[in-house]
């Protein structure tokens, strides 16, 4: 307890540290480092309060607790209120600089070099679990996912028949890939996905390929031997009738991703432009030959074969038959054909039977009456056989040997070509031709009498309407409206002999 001011005399009494306890004066340095100025200062004010036994009218105290004037501790408060203001300033600029030395770099940088082998320890248990699932799973499913994304488009190439057993196959295509890789020579098989067991009918070897980004790939004069002949069948079927066919392939390839090396499927059904029926197919001209060769060959001629598709087709020697109807004409043989995409003028020759016109001439007649109303002829093409050194190529003769071909040739056109094919040389005549192949001289003008005739019976100069057919026996020729345009055609061509 502070001693109380007594009435002998004394005025004020000096608190000294000296005369205080010593917890008490470390109690205020504590207090004077962690409170606030205001704080410090309200809390020392009732600390002498509670320590001091003067009435509140008593004269104020010094600085060191004894009672002076006021003037006094007017004068002392400025040097105190000065002091703490120093002190304060003192304390925030040590924190300033405190918080300026220690960024958050430097606290995550203590934080690491405190707890770095805790954290090495959990990287490697890390590694340790995924790097298998790495390069075991994960990279393997992102190229495959590679390899599956690939189109593969035919942008070129060529079949060509070889054997009844092998075919040359050329291919182009390319590769698109993110990143660059190496793929090992990989085998492709060839099979069509429409038939429920799998059954390839030949396989295709794909070159060592190093890809990136956009990357050509070629597949040149490959010798591939045919193994089902059947799947082959159907599919170069399609490859004929349709205007786009498809390919499907499947094989397993090696990818190199630098170091890497892991293994791919293949599996892409491919489509590329076909045939189209041959879409546009017809004979272009024709000249009939006298006397014909020694084989027999009467007829020589050009015609258009079309390829709508992207791949050249080797086809070797292609020989048609050729029809009216169903009465056969004669046949025609295309030599060493090889269609690329486009039009192709080939050259045939062939013979027609002559000797067989009349007794079918009226069938004939019928067959062409629809053709023959808007001025045309058709003559329908059906395959007989294909052939490559002296062999028959089974799975092209099985395709087109089904196939009807239709050529649409105008009538005045064909008969002036044929017409025009004669006395070339000035030494024979239509009527020596026609006279020589079935015995009568005067037969085409004959026929051209007999359709005026018959326009006369009639009343009018208009040709009768064609009735159905009767037993050639028994068969008088009428002459549809339509036939007037064969008659016009041949007499045209008789002016020019």
């Amino acid at each position: 307890m502070l001693p109380h001011a007594s009435s002998r005399g004394y005025d004020t009494w000096r608190l000294t540290p000296s005369r205080l306890p010593n917890f008490t004066f470390i109690h205020l340095c504590l207090l004077s480092q962690r409170l606030s100025p205001r704080t410090k200062q309200r809390d020392m004010a009732s600390k002498f309060q509670e320590q001091s036994h003067f009435e509140h009218d008593s004269p104020p105290t010094s600085v060191h607790g004894a009672r002076g004037n006021a003037d006094e501790g007017s004068s002392r408060a400025s040097e105190r209120h000065s002091d703490e203001a120093s002190s304060v300033d003192h304390v925030q600029e040590k924190t300033a600089v405190a918080a300026a030395v220690t960024t958050k770099r430097q606290k995550v940088k203590r934080h690491c070099g405190r707890f770095k082998w805790w954290y090495v320890g959990a990287g490697l248990i890390i590694l340790i679990i995924l790097l298998p699932l790495l390069f075991t799973k994960i990279i393997p499913a992102i190229t495959q996912d590679i390899v599956d994304s690939q189109k593969l488009p035919i942008m070129g190439g060529a079949f060509r028949a070889l054997s009844p057993t092998q075919l040359s196959v050329s291919l182009e295509t390319e590769l698109d890939t993110p990143l660059a890789a190496s793929l090992d020579p990989a085998n492709l098989f060839v099979y069509n996905k429409d038939t429920p067991d799998y059954s390839p009918f030949f396989n295709v070897t794909l070159p060592k390929i190093h890809a990136n980004h956009k990357t050509p790939v070629m597949v040149t004069n490959q010798t591939v031997t045919v193994t089902n002949e059947t799947e082959l069948v159907k599919w170069f079927d399609q490859v004929f009738d349709l205007p786009e066919v498809e390919l499907s392939v499947k094989g397993k390839a090696m990818v190199h991703l630098g170091a890497l090396k892991m293994s791919s499927n293949i599996g892409k059904t491919i489509k590329a432009a076909s045939l189209n029926y041959l879409q546009g197919f017809g004979i272009t001209s024709l000249r009939l030959m006298f006397p014909s060769l020694e084989d027999g060959t009467n007829m020589k001629g050009t015609l258009n074969l079309p390829n709508a598709g992207v791949l050249t087709l080797g086809l070797g020697n292609l020989t048609f038959n050729l029809f009216s109807g169903d009465i056969k004409l004669g046949f025609i043989t295309i030599y060493d054909v090889t269609l690329p995409p486009g039009n192709n003028t080939r050259n045939f020759d062939g013979q027609l039977y002559l000797n067989e016109l009349v007794p079918n001439l009226g069938a004939i007649l019928d067959s062409q009456s629809t053709a023959l109303a808007e001025g045309n002829i058709d003559l329908k093409a059906v395959g007989n056989s294909t052939m490559v050194n002296g062999m028959h190529i089974g799975y092209v003769e099985q395709v087109l040997n089904k196939k009807s071909l239709v050529a649409t040739v105008p009538v005045i056109k064909l008969a002036s070509d044929v017409i025009s094919s004669f006395s070339a040389d000035g030494t024979a005549s239509l009527s020596d031709l026609v006279g020589d192949t079935i015995g009568n001289s005067t037969f085409i003008e004959g026929l051209l009498d007999h359709w005026n005739s018959t326009a006369k019976a009639n009343g009018t100069n208009l040709p009768l309407k064609l009735g159905r057919s009767t037993p050639y026996e028994s068969r008088t020729i009428k002459a549809p409206a339509a036939k007037n345009l064969l008659k016009m055609g041949l007499r045209l061509a008789l002016a020019k002999l």
